[in-house]
């Protein structure tokens, strides 16, 4: 875990290859006992927390429940337990609308089994299941306020903030060695704030969450999300000069880290940065930016365990969008069977099965996209009576 929040998921998975070579060297008689059962358990959930780092939630969704139920099976209330069902609602809970709900389940039962192991507040783990359950409140609040439904939205990012602030005050109390939960809660609050349209309130904690990971760690994706953020309030604020700051700083973050080890705001930060610059230095920035994305998808196809994940499907759509005016049809061709090939590999996935039905759709009206484009009529008769069902 400690390479995963280091070094990124890549390289923690080829580190728990070591781990997974010696569980196959147990012999078949010992296999059944608790020990190594517990053993597996805490192997598959280790695996799920990287794949959630990697964005590919359909996977990590499928060997944290294998994790889980290996738990439930052997203890009843247990640390790990409550930790594999937070690991479980933050998958739920990226997914979107669909599963908000099964989020704060799994997050509430982590909740309140933390306060009954522990027979009251105090454990280091309770400010964080506390604000996650705090993230399910933001996440309906974007829902209602994308129907229209403004006072129901305030309400709901209301109780977010009072989750956040609750479990940042806990954090304090408990005098949590781990100061990155405080920027955690910080630039949730901050996040919130941006919802409730209260620019000037979010400045301040997400000013904190930024100061807190650049001093403990560095040039880092949870730095550069935060550098992101203080950009993107900076912008709203109208202090132009410093948002650009801040997106300079989230872009020279990213390039310096390793492959899956990117933070997943990496295209929007290539995204919001390029809205802000005009004329040579936008034409240089989009000339950069299209070399990067194209050394990250070469080197991401590399990996041999190299699957769908949100990131990815981001860098491959942005190759194409940005190859579309290039004139270059024998590049553009190259990418757009990439873009195919990878949405038919994503498709074929029995893990997709794991996802909501309108992340599945999307999936499949972008198969039939680039199917189109590319002429190919077998597959978009295909996939397009698919799409119909």
């Amino acid at each position: 875990m400690q390479v995963l929040q280091l070094e990124g998921w890549q390289r923690a998975l080829e580190v728990l290859k070591m781990a997974n070579a010696s569980l196959k060297t147990v012999r078949e008689e010992n296999k059944c006992s608790k020990f190594f059962q517990l053993t597996r358990s805490s192997y598959l959930f280790v695996e799920g927390e990287m794949y959630w780092r990697a964005g590919n939630l359909a996977r990590a969704l499928t060997v944290l429940h294998q994790s889980l139920k290996i738990m439930e099976d052997i203890l009843s209330n247990h640390t790990s337990i409550t930790r594999c069902l937070n690991a479980i609602g933050n998958c739920h809970c990226n997914l979107g609308e669909a599963d908000l709900d099964e989020a704060i389940t799994y997050y509430t039962r982590a909740y309140e089994m933390r306060k009954e192991l522990s027979g009251s507040m105090n454990h280091f783990d309770v400010p964080v299941f506390k604000g996650q359950i705090g993230t399910v409140y933001e996440g309906r609040g974007q829902i209602y306020r994308s129907e229209g439904l403004r006072d129901e939205a305030e309400r709901q990012f209301r109780k977010a903030i009072e989750c956040y602030r609750e479990a940042l005050e806990l954090a304090k109390e408990l005098r949590v060695p781990a100061a990155l939960d405080t920027a955690l809660f910080n630039r949730n609050i901050a996040n919130t704030y941006v919802w409730l349209m209260e620019f000037e309130e979010a400045y301040q904690p997400a000013k904190n969450a930024y100061e807190i990971r650049k001093d403990i760690l560095g040039n880092h994706p949870g730095t550069a999300r935060s550098a992101f953020q203080m950009a993107e309030i900076c912008r709203i604020l109208k202090d132009y000069d410093e948002a650009e700051k801040y997106y300079q700083q989230a872009w020279e973050i990213e390039k310096s880290l390793g492959q899956g080890n990117h933070s997943g705001v990496m295209v929007r930060i290539v995204e919001s940065y390029e809205e802000l610059l005009a004329g040579v230095r936008k034409a240089e920035f989009q000339k950069e930016t299209l070399e990067f994305y194209l050394r990250y998808w070469s080197e991401e196809k590399k990996f041999e365990r190299f699957e769908f994940s949100s990131t990815n499907k981001q860098v491959i759509d942005s190759i194409n969008k940005r190859l579309s005016d290039s004139g270059d049809m024998k590049t553009q061709e190259k990418y757009k069977k990439e873009a195919l090939w990878f949405h038919e590999k994503a498709w074929n996935s029995p893990d997709i099965k794991k996802l909501p039905d309108s992340h599945r759709e999307a999936i499949l009206q972008d198969l039939k996209s680039y199917a189109s484009s590319l002429e190919d009529k077998k597959r978009v008769e295909k996939y397009g009576a698919l799409f119909k069902v």
